[in-house]
């Protein structure tokens, strides 16, 4: 249940045949978005003692958003910033992904949160998620009517693009969760994310040259 009243069934895709058709129907490459999670982890890896509390989640995030636009960004895909939410956009089908570094991915038995609160531009960009397919009469705005998938990946590797509600700064309900790893492929040293981190995935101000 969320706040606006709506029970939200969560659709999850474990199965590797099943996983690479959704993907694809997505217009997205497993092996590509896989990428994004490697070179994101290896960002954080470079955080130092010496670094702030929250430079391995900085890293992580600034290099995760640029790999994402890297890979995909061309023919489909744009660059977007949407309510100041830093992604990537396929106008076309419809569609929005934004990396964020969360607590846990891939798990069943855990739902993913976001290691840094959300702002109302992430809130305002996942309007869509919950008007935009289930009920297209009220998707009045841009915003409203894009799903919007998050890359998610934790401090394991691990990783999955998932479609949430954003609600109350985190997520409050998952329509659609596509796994992507459970981790066990990736060789970089596990780094923990201080619980300290505020500065993986914010809202900023995008100002435009004159």
């Amino acid at each position: 249940m969320t706040g606006f009243g709506m029970i939200v069934e969560t659709q999850v895709f474990r199965d590797e045949a099943d996983i690479d058709t959704r993907l694809d129907e997505l217009g997205l490459d497993r092996q590509l978005l896989l990428e994004v999670r490697d070179v994101a982890r290896g960002a954080a890896s470079n955080a130092t003692p010496f670094h702030p509390a929250n430079a391995a989640g900085t890293f992580s995030y600034q290099e995760g958003s640029w790999a994402l636009r890297d890979r995909f960004v061309g023919d489909e895909w744009e660059v977007d910033r949407t309510e100041g939410v830093e992604a990537i956009k396929n106008e076309s089908r419809g569609l929005r992904v934004v990396f964020s570094n969360v607590d846990i991915a891939a798990h069943d038995e855990k739902k993913p949160k976001p290691r840094s609160p959300k702002g109302a531009g992430a809130e305002r960009a996942c309007m869509g998620n919950l008007f935009g397919a289930d009920l297209p009469e009220y998707a009045r705005a841009d915003s409203e009517s894009t799903a919007t998938y998050f890359m998610m990946v934790d401090e394991r590797g691990a990783a999955e693009l998932t479609r949430p509600v954003v609600e109350g700064k985190t997520f409050s309900a998952y329509i659609e969760r596509i796994y992507l790893s459970d981790g066990s492929d990736i060789e970089l040293d596990k780094l923990l994310l201080d619980d300290g981190d505020r500065a993986d995935d914010f809202d900023p101000m995008v100002v435009a040259r004159k």
